[in-house]
């Protein structure tokens, strides 16, 4: 009976691909919180929430259609 340890084939790719998504994730948080920065500096008004929101919100998509597409990917290998 073999008892060692057997990694998928593809394993080192998954680790980097999260490590892509989790650094993508890490930007994609700064440049909202840096966009929400600049519009505190002279005053934060309705209009600035919603536009935070809006950005937070394209941010969440872009991250969550990233992620899906890797994880299809390591399913369904994209052809060539």
């Amino acid at each position: 009976m073999d008892f060692e340890p057997k990694f998928p084939p593809n394993f080192k790719d998954s680790i980097e691909d999260t490590r892509d998504l989790v650094s993508d994730l890490i930007d994609r948080a700064a440049a909202v919180a840096g966009n929400a920065g600049r519009r505190w500096m002279d005053g934060f008004e309705k209009a600035d929430a919603l536009a935070v929101a809006d950005d937070i919100g394209t941010k969440l998509t872009e991250q969550v259609d990233d992620a899906w597409q890797v994880a299809q990917n390591n399913v369904i290998p994209p052809k060539n």
